[in-house]
């Protein structure tokens, strides 16, 4: 049977479960159970604006959403933002199988030339897939600095993050807390030299790559996403990390051409194997964690879950789990909570499976 693939939502969008009887025949779950995950989500979390999403075998079979949220309500993914830049990478080394311009093996300073003089000689070993794995050696969340981008008033984000500046709360990056390769950081200051090395191989931000080689190609309007700089400052290029502006439904479709091996309608939208590799463990510092993807293929993160679950995560419960072996899209956007429990709303999910 040909896979189904929804049109763009000013076409009609996704093909819908219209009843209880619908949930269960075409997407093989059970209404009351959802009904009680959607109760429950108002119950803990009525007090934030969010929007879930839930597909299965390509039919949008439920939604839940506050009062104040609308179908195209778009909200910051905060580290979703991550995952699409990693996507972002993974096909513009598609497009360079040779690695004769970028790989993850590429040096990541031989890029930024206004990184020199390097702040730290260790820099110089610092390779593209060390940013995407999150072992590149910068200080990052073990070390305090969960929200360690934002800078003070006339300096620059990009300059923190190469070493220039320290940012409003005091933060270094200039000097790496250890060799390049050598341990697992979540690290900011670390993914925003990304953008910086993206721009200058590509000729184009990620933001406009994005536009014109997934977004359009899947259905989703043009996207907002947050630029920094610019000016007397590095930049404006697009914050890596954060400021990407989506819609549940949005980034649902994302999921769903992930869970199809990066194929749209026939044509190969982001490449199988970067999607395949991303989503697999990168490293043995953290085994949960891929290239700009958070991976189950251990079983660390959600034992509820399938071992090929993987997911896109980000603060205030942005997050769009994937379980390939299901054919199960969840996506959630939002304000908040600050924390959600990544264990029991997709296993709650799981329950109502028929």
């Amino acid at each position: 049977m040909k896979r189904y693939f929804p049109p763009a939502d000013a076409a009609g969008g996704w093909k819908h479960a219209g009843n209880a009887d619908e949930v269960r025949e075409l997407a093989g779950l059970e209404p009351d159970v959802l009904a009680l995950a959607e109760r429950e989500q108002e119950w803990e979390f009525g007090g934030d604006a969010w929007a879930i999403s839930i597909v299965r075998h390509g039919v949008l079979a439920a939604e839940f959403r506050t009062y104040n949220v609308l179908d195209a309500s778009r909200f910051d993914m905060w580290s979703v933002t991550k995952s699409f830049t990693s996507l972002a990478f993974g096909m513009l080394i598609g497009d360079d199988p040779d690695a004769s311009k970028i790989g993850l093996d590429s040096l990541v300073y031989e890029y930024i030339p206004e990184g020199y003089p390097l702040t730290d000689g260790r820099k110089s070993r610092v390779t593209v897939g060390h940013l995407l794995s999150m072992t590149g050696g910068f200080i990052g969340g073990i070390r305090g600095v969960s929200f360690g981008t934002p800078t003070r008033l006339g300096e620059g984000l990009y300059e923190y993050a190469i070493g220039r500046t320290a940012n409003r709360y005091g933060y270094d990056a200039g000097r790496l807390i250890g060799e390049p390769g050598a341990q697992w950081e979540y690290s900011d200051p670390g993914f925003s030299h990304l953008s910086l090395v993206f721009s200058r191989v590509a000729g184009m931000e990620i933001d406009d790559f994005l536009n014109e080689r997934l977004f359009k190609k899947i259905g989703v309007p043009p996207v907002a996403w947050t630029r920094a700089g610019g000016g007397d400052l590095l930049g404006p290029h697009p914050v890596p990390h954060t400021g990407l502006l989506l819609a549940a439904r949005e980034l649902a479709r994302v999921g769903y051409l992930l869970m199809n091996d990066g194929a749209w309608e026939g044509e190969q939208v982001v490449p199988k194997w970067w999607i395949e590799k991303a989503t697999k463990p990168s490293q043995e510092f953290n085994r949960d964690y891929g290239y700009g993807f958070w991976s189950n293929a251990v079983g660390g993160l959600w034992q509820e879950l399938p071992r090929d679950a993987f997911a896109m995560m980000g603060f205030r419960g942005n997050r769009c789990w994937v379980v390939p072996s299901l054919d199960l899209v969840v996506a959630r956007t939002g304000t908040g909570p600050a924390l959600i429990d990544d264990r029991y709303f997709p296993g709650r999910i799981i329950d109502a499976l028929l």
